[in-house]
């Protein structure tokens, strides 16, 4: 085994191993510290151990002073202490008896040191408020107590990790997270499906128009777009509050509608499954399509002709031949869906759905009195972990069980839309596009809405929400850009090289390079917001917590992003070939002078394009960012969320209403250069 380390070591770049150092800390380290967590006996709070010695060490510090008043007091303070150390033995006793091996030999070890700190209390009882007697006493405690805290404190034990499963509000919540997200994914299959075969196989007026518009919907997070439809198809929104002026306009002249329409006003559009399912569709259809639009472009068109020669046409084909062609890329959107819905947290809570596994596992992380309750919130991250890399390795598998490359193809020619093809397709496109800007609408009516009560539309209007978040809490909007652009920096400094790697390299590496790349693109967010809290809640190498300084907030979103980064640096590899780098390496050129003179001016289109989606997906991430804020330094969307869940709507929509412009402008930015790229993002 050296061996092979040795000349694994030597086959590889120096400048390699920052980045398996990045990986490995950010990615591998904390995933293993949430399952070793998952996988152990109850924590035990030491607080009383530790306030113990505080106190006996002021004890001494008063005593040997000569300070007699306040080494009495002390003294007190100690004996009130100790009693609560021995509480801590027995529940620690009581954690150990539940792991999954005997631990008979530990806790008679911490028996033991129980045994003895009685002893010692007994004679500290004994010594009364004497501090001559009591101090020799004291620190034998103190020594007892420091043996105790030098003990094991934990044990392998499977009992949280399978009390998920036994738990029946748990598997309830498990239970629907997965059926939402398999609906999101049927739903955005079909949409997104239809879009992009309409845009590649179709001509028609405005195409290129509705090509950037159905993709829109991609840069409002669920917990934005959730807001804008309860503006709108909420129960005192605009759409109810529309019926009650016709219920009252047609009581004279039709009675009986208005009659119907008043006993089931209010209609419930958003509040329940039905809404989170339209927010979750809403949202990530566009995943479907941008994944598929490559795919269907690269279809050869002989294989769709050979297939109508012999009779297979029309839906037959779509099914036989053009479906089962775009399954690379319909796996890899329907995964990001899947996960993107199953890992959501926020719009099930603004709907008032809690039964869900992200919402159950955020509200057991955020307290922190009940440890069992915290256990468990830390155990479901890990169980969002399984489920989610299964279905990646589901996924790979079933998309390498088939050779979907070709040595050259012919792309389908676009065929002119007309009658009623025409009319069908752009009926459905601006329909579409309606429905999903429908949250834009009502968080703009609702960011400059002075009052907006009962009526259709706001009454007055006002930029005090504006001049709110603007002026006088600009923080959430300067965090997330500092954010966010140093997360791009990462990803760039990072991703590119992995994009070197895997395409210009033999190195043995690769493989897990690839490996690590695709698991991260699998991690739910709130997953991996509760593998940062449990793996740099304690100082490493720095005397403070990394989860308790602002950067961890830049490195998570990185970490969140890099594939698209290195997806689309990769895309635009492929498309350089290897004989310009040849040419200048023949002429002495090294391999930085080759890759800053040569290929980086080649591929610099494709690479903004994954920096600038980066970018995009990183002002709206969530889950991480709402776990992991710090006082002072939260992001956008974490002030979206207190402000919604304080009652300052209006604040609210203000921010998610400056998000959506942001995220429109660096998609449209990123659109001109993927296209520019030639490799694209998805491509």
């Amino acid at each position: 085994m050296k061996p092979r380390l040795k000349q694994w070591f030597k086959s590889s770049k120096i400048w390699v191993w920052p980045i398996y150092l990045f990986l490995v800390v950010f990615v591998i380290f904390p995933l293993i510290k949430l399952f070793v967590d998952s996988f152990s006996t109850a924590e035990v709070q030491m607080s009383s151990l530790n306030e113990a010695v505080l106190y006996i060490d002021l004890f001494e510090e008063n005593y040997l002073a000569g300070e007699k008043e306040e080494t009495i007091r002390m003294l007190e303070e100690v004996d009130h202490q100790l009693p609560r150390s021995v509480d801590v033995v027995d529940r620690m006793k009581e954690a150990l008896a539940k792991a999954s091996f005997s631990q008979e030999e530990l806790i008679t070890r911490w028996q033991a040191g129980k045994d003895s700190l009685l002893v010692t209390i007994a004679a500290l009882e004994k010594a009364g408020p004497n501090p001559d007697e009591a101090y020799p006493l004291a620190l034998e405690a103190r020594t007892l107590i420091k043996e105790l805290q030098g003990l094991p404190k934990s044990a392998f034990s499977v009992k949280f990790f399978l009390d998920v499963f036994r738990d029946k509000l748990y598997m309830k919540a498990l239970k629907n997270s997965l059926l939402l997200g398999i609906a999101s994914v049927i739903t955005t299959s079909i949409i997104g499906f239809a879009v992009a075969f309409i845009l590649v196989r179709y001509d028609f007026p405005g195409r290129k128009a509705f090509s950037f518009l159905t993709t829109v919907p991609i840069v409002m997070p669920p917990l934005v777009g959730i807001l804008g439809f309860v503006f709108i198809l909420g129960r005192g929104g605009t759409i109810n509050e529309v019926f009650f002026l016709l219920a009252e306009k047609l009581e004279t002249s039709w009675p009986v509608l208005a009659n119907w329409l008043f006993d089931h006003l209010p209609f419930n559009f958003v509040y329940g499954w039905h809404g989170l399912l339209l927010v979750e569709t809403v949202h990530l259809f566009p995943l479907i399509t941008l994944n598929v639009l490559d795919s269907l472009g690269k279809i050869d068109a002989s294989l769709e002709e050979a297939a109508e020669s012999v009779g297979s046409i029309g839906m037959k084909r779509l099914f036989d031949i053009t479906i089962p062609l775009t399954i690379p890329g319909f796996v890899t959107g329907a995964l990001l869906v899947f996960i993107g819905a199953f890992a959501d947290f926020t719009a099930p809570m603004i709907v008032g759905l809690t039964d869900f596994i992200a919402p159950l596992a955020f509200m057991d992380i955020q307290q922190f009195t009940d440890r069992h309750l915290f256990k468990m919130g830390i155990t479901v991250g890990a169980v969002m972990v399984v489920i989610s890399i299964g279905l990646l390795l589901i996924a790979k598998n079933y998309v390498a069980m088939k050779d979907y490359s070709t040595l050259s193809y012919r792309p389908v020619e676009r065929k002119a839309l007309k009658g009623k093809g025409a009319v069908a397709a752009f009926t459905f496109l601006v329909v579409l596009i309606i429905i999903s800007f429908i949250p834009y609408l009502g968080v703009a009516l609702a960011s400059f809405a002075r009052s907006w009560s009962m009526s259709p539309l706001p009454t007055s209007w006002t930029l005090v929400h504006y001049e709110k978040v603007l002026l006088y809490a600009p923080g959430y909007i300067i965090n997330t850009f500092r954010f966010c652009l140093l997360a791009v920096a990462l990803c760039i400094l990072i991703g590119v090289p992995i994009s070197w790697i895997l395409a210009r390299t033999q190195l043995r590496s690769r493989g897990m390079l690839d490996i690590l790349t695709m698991l991260v693109l699998a991690l739910p967010g709130t997953a991996l917001g509760i593998a940062y809290i449990r793996a740099f809640n304690s100082p490493i190498l720095i005397s403070k917590p990394l989860a308790n300084i602002w950067i961890i907030i830049p490195i998570v979103l990185a970490v969140r992003r890099l594939p698209y980064t290195v997806r689309s640096s990769y895309s635009s590899l492929l498309v350089v070939h290897r004989s310009m780098e040849e040419a200048a390496e023949s002429v002495g050129a090294g391999g930085l002078k080759i890759f800053k003179d040569i290929t980086f001016p080649l591929i610099w289109k494709g690479v903004l394009a994954g920096a600038l989606f980066s970018f995009m997906t990183s002002i709206q991430e969530a889950a991480a960012t709402i776990l992991l804020s710090i006082p002072g330094w939260e992001t956008m969307t974490v002030g979206i969320f207190t402000f919604y869940q304080g009652g300052t709507h209006g604040d609210a929509a203000a921010l998610g209403f400056i998000l959506i412009i942001v995220g429109v402008i660096t998609l449209y930015a990123m659109d001109k250069a993927s296209r520019a790229a030639k490799g694209g993002l998805f491509g």
